[in-house]
């Protein structure tokens, strides 16, 4: 069996590709690179979302096809229908391409004269390229990777024209050679314009990939305005302009690679010589995101001794506090609704008469959580801010969040009539991380941080890895991130190529590879 392996992965061993793509979350298929997506369920602005991609899988989403389109919509959460940021912004600098993502214009053209108009679509006219305004209704021609060229008798824009086409074919007519350019001028005939697929492009994606497949929702981006692209997750994927700092849901590619991977450190320091030890160590005391992260380090405390006690997270209290949203994110800058006076120094937000106020976070009202696929809940019991969080945490997703006016008047619709005053999930943070890392994730037991003492936050690894504050000299064991600096690691590198006999996708044929791997490395 070893040996047929051997002769398996000696067989493909030409083409350059890199093994490290099954790391990245690349991997080969029939159409190019195969990216494997993950939706990320909190609303951030375009350059916060780039950041958290690169910092955690690859970068944001990179879409080459309908295929890729396709898979990115089945990625996202049930019930979730807005837009969410892929990897596209604005470029410095336009380049002519082709619908299909190809970028040939440099190998062949056929102008009728230097495109100096500043239009942004072509058309196809006399057996010559002319640039035009992309909203003018003309026929157009598709091709199908097996019919060829087919000319389509429908007045229409550019870009409906390219939804037509690649809904029913293949996509707008791509011409790559003099040969292409006698065929097409044969099909189209006498008809006098036509649209074929070259476009003027201002767009590039954050990995800096080159294939410019684009699927653009009607107006956009010919006469729409906004730096940053975002999907559709109606509306077959379309791709829309917005404003860079508006804030979305986001689709990552790669596999995550946890830079929160967490070492549990079983030696009682204070939390200055902590941070200090991981960040010699390793990347810096630990940062949290979610309650998976929260699990992930009960869980590692568990399995290593057992421990029954608080251990360091890298927590510290901040020089200014902010209003932030329970759930981490940072919005208000984007849209609040203060009651006249509002804030006058309380920790945590009440939402009454369709306005927000700021309250004693130990007092006790009502409160309404949120859910990602039913929206707004209304809770009947009474509670305090801190376990109004843990309720809604433990039953639906959060506090409720609100974003902007219509989910303001969506909340206001869901309470009106019912109480004055509930709880929402804002509050006012003073905590930062050591890492400087801006996300507000916040996890703290009852009373915490709210009407306790100290400076630094440690967590109980029991009672569902709650956060408390401590003095900041106390000792306890840590919890660092990151790999550990001294270990020496090594990237390894084949050349390899695709053979009949053989797919390079096949799970078994990659195994073998891998293994191979491990045994070459291995000492004698």
């Amino acid at each position: 069996m070893v040996k047929h392996q051997r002769g398996a992965v000696t067989a493909v061993m030409n083409m350059s590709l890199f093994v490290l793509l099954l790391l990245s979350g690349l991997q080969c298929s029939a159409s190019g690179l195969w990216r494997e997506y993950q939706y990320i369920n909190i609303s951030m602005t375009w350059t916060d979302a780039q950041s958290y991609c690169r910092e955690r899988y690859t970068d944001l989403a990179t879409v080459d096809s309908m295929d890729d389109v396709d898979r990115i919509i089945n990625t996202v959460n049930d019930g979730y229908s807005g837009s969410v940021w892929i990897g596209l912004q604005n470029a410095t600098q336009s380049r002519w391409v082709w619908s299909n993502g190809e970028d040939t214009i440099s190998q062949y053209n056929a102008w009728n004269a230097p495109p100096t108009s500043g239009e942004e679509c072509v058309l196809f006219a006399n057996n010559v390229w002319c640039d035009c305004a992309c909203e003018v209704f003309l026929n157009f021609v598709c091709y199908s990777e097996t019919t060829g060229y087919i000319v389509v008798k429908n007045m229409t824009t550019w870009i409906d024209a390219q939804s037509y086409c690649r809904e029913y074919y293949t996509d707008l007519a791509t011409v790559r050679n003099a040969y292409e350019q006698n065929q097409l001028h044969i099909v189209v005939g006498d008809m006098y314009w036509v649209w074929i697929g070259l476009f003027l492009d201002s767009w590039q994606w954050s990995d800096q990939w080159n294939l410019t497949f684009r699927n653009w929702a009607a107006e956009n981006p010919f006469i729409s305005s906004g730096d940053c692209v975002a999907m559709s997750t109606i509306d077959s994927g379309k791709w829309i302009q917005h404003i860079c700092d508006q804030q979305y849901p986001f689709i990552c590619y790669g596999v995550l690679r946890y830079p929160y991977l967490y070492q549990y450190i079983n030696i009682s320091m204070t939390w200055t010589d902590a941070q200090s030890y991981c960040r010699e160590k390793y990347t810096d005391l630990a940062t949290v995101d979610s309650m998976d992260d929260v699990n992930r380090m009960i869980h590692l405390v568990n399995e290593t001794d057992g421990y029954r006690g608080s251990v360091w997270i890298g927590l510290q209290k901040a020089v200014q506090s902010r209003w932030v949203w329970s759930n981490g994110e940072d919005n208000i800058s984007q849209y609040n609704a203060w009651a006249t006076g509002r804030p006058f120094g309380q920790d945590c937000v009440l939402f009454a008469y369709n306005v927000w106020y700021d309250f004693p976070c130990q007092n006790q009202y009502r409160f309404v959580c949120y859910n990602d696929s039913t929206g707004y809940i209304r809770i009947y019991v009474w509670k305090n801010w801190t376990d109004a969080q843990s309720y809604c945490r433990q039953y639906h997703t959060d506090l409720a969040t609100i974003h902007n006016s219509e989910e303001q008047k969506q909340l206001y619709a869901a309470v009106v009539d019912q109480w004055a005053w509930v709880w929402i999930g804002l509050y006012s943070d003073s905590w930062q991380w050591s890492d400087q890392w801006n996300l507000t994730f916040r996890n703290w037991a009852a009373g915490h941080p709210f009407i306790s003492f100290g400076d630094c936050a440690a967590m109980s690894t029991i009672e569902s890895g709650k956060w408390v504050q401590y003095s900041c000299n106390q000792q306890y064991h840590f919890i660092c991130y990151g790999e550990d600096k001294f270990v020496k690691r090594q990237i390894v590198r084949l050349n390899l190529a695709q053979d009949e006999k053989y797919n390079l996708n096949d799970p078994s044929l990659q195994n073998a590879t891998l293994n191979e791997l491990v045994e070459d490395a291995s000492p004698p």
